[in-house]
């Protein structure tokens, strides 16, 4: 007896083929334990998706159009770079520190036509117009027979030490900036272009096998990568999701799908049928095994989710149990839901099986070939085939000819993909925010606020912009676009003394994002939702309605919020709109200096110049809250007193029971007397009060005209309030 086992198939798939088989006679191939269902080699779908520089591991070989990870072959140490910045006019320096790094990544041990996008950390780093968001240097060496050494290996490591990897298609990033990684290398997957179109698997399956014969029938995917160590666990891997079987013809072993099997089967006559034992009653013993109680799905990867994996599933379990096979290629999902229920399909026909034993011998009956019993309804593919002295042994199991493609009917679902489109330019503006509510602040609190009306826009840096207009220290890197815009329609005049249910503001968004402006209830608001900066007036909106083309009316509004009332009623159309959130950027105290004015620039990847904003007159954050409720009282004899109630930037709560906090060094206020629009006198009062006398009031009335008017500002130790006015009798 001789019998061709498992471990000789391996070797025989791993290495050269020809010759290796010899005669035919006495020798078979055990399919039952290379491609039974349960056994799976080869990787995971996780495993495409996780960078490795293992030393030894296998390199895929890509096929079509995938998305891969890779793995890295070469790097260097990392570059630091360090950055004194400030320690002028009397500001203390700060130093930062940036790292960058070189290193390549190996992606297909085969040729490939080239590179699309790439992911970091799940992000887009370049996208479909080849633009990176993160600055470092690329090449791509496509793996052919003559490629050349990259020249950065070549300098670092040495020409006689540094090897082309030809036949090995890499990439190479040359001082890429870490800082948005948190200094480290991120995790890289790549959309590697191996082949033009969609690929043909037979011709895969017969390049693995060594075999120079095309298994009829074939499948086409978008795309495949095979990273098995061996040719045995490459097509145990193809045939977890397409089965295949092996033949042995003219002593080449020749791949063939069991879906297309040949129809055309060698009969079995019942008189060349034997007994299987001298007591045996019948030639033949015919099995029937119950159906699986488990429902069977398959993983794969969607390319139209960005090649995320999809799952599909064939039948219901009665047991709660599900059966997973993992099919690391990129397929539709109608290819992917026909493949199953046909893998299922095919895991039926296994449950019927037929063992005989026959004296006649016939080269059409080796394993994998199809054939017919005298008698017997069906075909039947030759599963084993054991030949003794006493007859040859037959082990069939039932096998039902493809019907062509199923009908089925299915849909991806809904992919949410990074956004890949044109950067295009920056939108920038700069805002002189108050005091966070409760914590008054001695420096100004000055807001930056970027973003791109490109679905690829992908963040800008910020600089400070020196006196002579060049560009100074980088201010921040905002990543992540803010909601933004321009006013349309102003809110008009107002009061920040009750909710505004009359009039709205309509605006217009750079970037038309969903949900980047929601309802808030009174609570929200009262916690500080949909608050937004509109010119220089900090307000807050309780109803959104869309009306097309980017634009929303807000209503519901709180007026003045943050002692910003005096920009009531100032608003114009085109005035930038900023919803203050976290997308915000703040300007470190330090960086801004004691000057009235500050001026600063935004530039991203997709913007040819900086984007320069000027900001004048900052500093409201620091600055006292207009004195309110003025009370003008005439006494005898033509007299006037006047007084206030002071505002608190440590009182914006409102506690009740409990007076309002000073939130200043000192308590002391400025009040002005102007006639007719003239400055007539300037008195300072340590109290909310003042009293003018009748010999006082006298003199203004004897020069006025038209008005006597009292303008009354808070003194703080770093400026004035806005100015609280009242009117003075005549």
């Amino acid at each position: 007896m001789a019998t061709l086992v498992l471990s000789t198939v391996g070797t025989l798939v791993g290495g050269p083929i020809g010759g290796a088989l010899g005669a035919l006679v006495g020798r078979a191939i055990d399919q039952t334990v290379l491609f039974r269902p349960n056994d799976r080699e080869g990787p995971r779908l996780t495993d495409l998706a996780v960078q490795s520089s293992q030393y030894g591991s296998a390199i895929a070989s890509v096929h079509g159009r995938v998305r891969i990870a890779g793995t890295v072959i070469w790097a260097t140490d990392l570059k630091e770079r360090r950055i004194r910045e400030g320690g002028g006019k009397g500001r203390p320096g700060t130093t930062r520190y940036s790292y960058s790094v070189s290193f390549a990544v190996a992606l297909s041990s085969r040729p490939i036509a080239g590179i699309g996008r790439i992911w970091a950390e799940g992000n887009l780093l370049r996208g479909q117009d080849n633009v990176f968001t993160s600055e470092t240097g690329f090449r791509v060496h496509l793996g052919h027979g003559d490629q050349p050494c990259d020249p950065l290996i070549a300098a670092a490591e040495g020409s006689e030490q540094s090897p082309a990897y030809r036949g090995l298609a890499y990439v190479v990033f040359e001082d890429m900036a870490l800082e948005e990684f948190g200094n480290r290398i991120p995790s890289l997957t790549f959309e590697v272009m191996a082949d033009e179109g969609d690929i043909a698997l037979g011709p895969i399956a017969s390049g693995i096998a060594g075999s120079r014969t095309l298994p009829d029938g074939e499948f086409h995917l978008t795309g495949w990568s095979l990273s098995a160590e061996s040719r045995r666990a490459a097509l145990q891997t193809i045939t977890t999701g397409f089965p295949l079987v092996l033949r042995e013809v003219e002593g080449e072993v020749v791949p063939a799908w069991r879906e297309t099997l040949d129809t055309v089967a060698t009969e079995i006559p019942r008189a060349a049928l034997l007994p299987r034992s001298e007591d045996a009653a019948r030639s033949y013993d015919h099995h029937r095994l119950a159906p699986s109680p488990e429902a069977l799905v398959l993983r794969y990867y969607e390319p139209e989710r960005d090649y995320q994996p999809g799952l599909r599933r064939s039948g219901t379990s009665t047991s709660g149990r599900t059966r997973q096979m993992d099919v690391p290629a990129v397929m539709s999902a109608a290819l992917a839901q026909e493949r199953v229920e046909r893998l299922s399909a095919l895991g039926r026909d296994g449950l019927e099986s037929i063992e005989l034993r026959v004296a006649m011998f016939d080269t059409a009956m080796q394993p994998g070939r199809t054939v017919q019993i005298e008698g017997v309804a069906g075909l039947w593919r030759v599963r084993r085939w054991h030949w003794s002295g006493d007859g040859i042994d037959l082990g069939l199991i039932r096998y039902r000819p493809s019907l062509g493609p199923l009908p089925v009917a299915t849909d991806p679902g809904r992919a949410i993909k990074a956004p890949d489109g044109a950067i295009g330019p920056s939108q920038f503006a700069i805002f002189d925010l108050p005091s966070p509510l409760d914590r008054p602040m001695a420096h100004s609190h000055i807001g930056l606020a970027v973003g791109g009306a490109s679905a690829g826009w992908r963040g800008a840096h910020v600089y400070e912009v020196q006196a002579d207009g060049t560009l100074g220290e980088v201010l921040d890197f905002l990543r992540v676009g803010a909601v933004m815009g321009q006013v349309v329609v102003p809110p008009g005049p107002g009061t920040p003394l009750l909710r505004d249910d009359l009039r709205s503001i309509i605006v217009r968004l750079v970037r038309d994002t969903p949900f980047a402006l929601v309802n808030a209830s009174d609570d929200a608001l009262a916690r500080g939702a949909n608050m937004a900066m509109v010119g220089a007036e900090l307000l807050q909106f309780a109803h959104v309605q869309p009306l097309g083309d980017r634009q929303f009316r807000l209503s519901g509004l709180w007026r003045g919020r943050g002692g910003t009332e005096d920009s009531i009623g100032g608003h114009i159309a085109g005035d930038p709109f900023v919803l203050v959130n976290e997308a915000l950027g703040l300007v470190e105290p330090d960086r801004i200096g004691v000057q009235p004015d500050f001026r600063a620039a935004a530039q991203g990847r997709g913007d040819d110049a900086p984007v320069v904003v000027d900001l004048t007159h900052h500093g409201r954050a620091m600055r006292p809250l207009s004195p309110v409720h003025g009370r003008v009282e005439e006494g005898a004899e033509g007299a006037v007193t006047i007084n206030w109630t002071r505002r608190s930037r440590s009182g914006f709560a409102w506690r009740d029971e409990v007076d309002v906090p000073l939130g200043e060094a000192i308590e002391a206020y400025r009040v002005k007397i102007y006639v007719d629009g003239v400055v007539q006198s300037e008195t300072e009062v340590s109290e909310p009060r003042l009293a003018l006398d009748t010999v006082t009031m006298a003199a203004l009335r004897s020069v006025a005209s038209v008005s006597i008017e009292a303008a009354v500002v808070q003194r703080g130790a770093l400026g004035l309030s806005p100015p609280l006015w009242l009117a003075l009798p005549l």
